[in-house]
């Protein structure tokens, strides 16, 4: 990773806003027009929250609530946790991994100047990818989940490209049960 390069080379700007008496599904139309994965929240113009996706659907929708009924202060996470626009990329990373975010607004003289998030740093980093790549698996460990022997209804099998009602994971092909067994 580019060690040397500013936040402020590759954040985000401007950043969409909303206030915490929004309610939710007027937020979530706003992401979804801005085609953004989360909003910062401002109180008189100091950011004070971030309402993400996950919260929407860990917060909203799986609780089955009227997100017309639920104000973004109800469910945004506070107390943000935030970066400054000349702080390098190893550093935004660094953050990010310790505090388990996966974005961060970026203020300057206590003012919203930009956001960025983990894609933001693999897109802005030249040299040293596998650096990136590394500290972006540590971020999302806890969310990789390996299964072996997974079923799968209906596939082609990629060993023998058979249709097959029951392919399963074998060593990342999804095989039939002929190709698994060693018969073809």
């Amino acid at each position: 990773m580019e060690t040397s390069m500013a936040i402020r080379e590759i954040m985000t700007r401007p950043v969409i806003t909303a206030t915490s008496d929004l309610d939710v599904l007027t937020a979530a139309r706003r992401m979804g027009s801005a085609n953004v994965g989360s909003l910062i929240i401002v109180s008189d113009d100091k950011p004070v929250g971030i309402l993400t996706e996950r919260d929407l659907v860990k917060k909203i929708v799986a609780r089955a609530l009227d997100p017309r009924s639920i104000k973004v202060g109800e469910v945004m996470n506070t107390p943000l946790v935030t970066i400054s626009p000349d702080a390098s990329l190893r550093e935004a990373a660094t953050l990010m991994i310790k505090n388990k975010v996966k974005r961060l607004p970026v203020i300057s003289d206590e003012k919203l100047v930009g956001i960025i998030t983990d894609t933001d740093l693999v897109s802005g980093s030249s040299l040293g990818l596998e650096d990136v790549l590394c500290d972006l698996v540590e971020m999302h460990r806890d969310s990789i989940h390996f299964q072996e022997g997974r079923e799968i209804v209906r596939g082609i099998c990629e060993n023998c490209s058979q249709l097959s009602d029951s392919l399963i994971n074998a060593n990342g092909e999804l095989l039939c049960w002929s190709c698994r067994d060693g018969n073809k």
